[in-house]
Formats: C-alpha cells, structure tokens, sequence
C-alpha cells in the first residue's frame, strides 16, 4: 500500500505573524546600519552601535544575522540587485522618458545602453554610501567573490544591450564603460573633482559616444557618422563584475 505525498501546510496565522516579526526586525537592523554608516562611516557599524541604536539588547541583532559581516553582505546583495534592477528598467524606458540621456538620432538598441549606462551613475549620485559599501570605497572592503554573482548580473545588463545592438566584443566594452563611470564616482568620493552631476552625466556620455562609436557598426553610430566603426581586433577579455 503506498500514501500519497500531502502538501505541505498552510502556514498558520501564528506562523505568517512571526514571519512579519523576523522581516521587521531584518529591516530595522539594516536601516539602522545604512543610518550610522550615513552619520558617522561604514567603519562604525557594529553590532553593538546597532543595538544601542535600535534600543535592544547587545544579542538582538545576532538572533538575526551571524554578525557585522552578515548585516553588511546584505545590504551589498540589495544593493546590486537594485542597481541592476535600475539599469535594466532605464533601458526598457521609452526614449521620450530620459531624452537628456540619449540622442534624437540613436536607434533603440543605442538609446538602451546610453540609458542603462546613466542609470547607473544615477545609482551611484543617489546611494552614495551604499555604492561606496559595494565597491569598497567606504572605509570597509567585503570580500568580492562573496557578491560575485550580483555584481556580475550588473555586467550582464550591459553585455547583453550591446551585443544586441551588434557589439562583438561585449565584455571589453562593457570593462570600459564601467571604468569610466566607477572612476568618475571614484573621484567624486574622494575628493578629487568638485563638479555636479550634470558634469558628469556630460563626461559619461563623451566616454558612451567614444566608446560606441568604435564598437558598433557603422550606422549605430549616429554622432560620428563621418566615421567608420573600428574593426574590433584581439579577443574578448574574461569575466568582470560590475
């Protein structure tokens, strides 16, 4: 005789109002981790300004997270996950949406880039410190094999805009573009150019429009129509993360 298999439960309501409980509290933790690495730097956050910060015991925080390294983890994935997520929304985005970043002349696959490629420096402008977390400019380095796979989804977002719009070497570019506008942001952190964003909107699109024009084809290269696209030589770099 055999017994079928039973689906596992509902959960109960005790269950789902526990469940809200952890959530809760999760969120209260990293809130208060963004808010003191605001105030006073990453370097500060530990677990025991967080308790005194939410006003809970020195272990409340550990019936949450394994520790310091844990809290800061995750905010790190959040973070790559939003920025992706920002990228790959900016390139769906109607052109008539985000005209200051890109040309009336750009066909759709090139509007996309420009406008995946500024979503990101927005990211950056507007979460300045939880990109500086991200890629190690805040006081505090997290290993970055431990968020490999977010930050290379980030890449991805890039690769797959420009191999559509017909890039051969994707990858290459896309370690070209990122070095631009990390190093932009970079600069900006710490302390080394004192422009606004629309600067460095400007510089990023100069670097977007040099950079297309030598790897797409021809006619995908609207600014520089006088100019043939290079033939792309070597080959593709590796794996990067963004």
């Amino acid at each position: 005789m055999t017994i079928d298999a039973q689906d596992d439960p509902a959960p109960t309501r005790a269950q789902r109002r526990r469940e809200r409980e952890r959530a809760a509290a999760r969120e209260s933790i990293l809130s208060a981790a963004r808010e003191l690495a605001r105030s006073e730097g990453w370097e500060t956050v530990t677990m025991r300004r967080l308790a005194e910060r939410i006003d809970y015991s020195a272990n409340f925080a550990y019936r949450y997270f394994t520790g310091r390294d844990d809290i800061l983890l995750t905010l790190i994935r959040d973070g790559f996950t939003r920025l992706r997520d920002a990228m790959d929304t900016a390139s769906r985005r109607p052109a008539a949406e985000s005209a200051a970043a890109t040309s009336d002349t750009d066909v759709p696959d090139v509007a996309a880039i420009r406008r995946a490629a500024h979503a990101y420096l927005d990211f950056a402008l507007t979460e300045p410190d939880l990109y500086q977390l991200m890629y190690g400019l805040g006081g505090v380095r997290m290993p970055a094999a431990d968020t490999w796979v977010e930050g290379q989804a980030v890449g991805d977002v890039l690769t797959g805009l420009l191999a559509a719009a017909g890039d051969r070497q994707p990858e290459q570019h896309v370690l070209q573009l990122w070095a631009t506008a990390h190093g932009l942001v970079a600069l900006l952190v710490v302390g080394r150019v004192d422009v606004d964003s629309a600067a460095l909107h400007a510089l990023l699109e100069e670097a977007l429009t040099d950079c297309l024009t030598r790897a797409l084809p021809a006619p995908a290269s609207p600014r520089r129509s006088g100019r043939s696209a290079a033939e792309p030589t070597g080959k593709p770099t590796g794996k990067r993360q963004l």
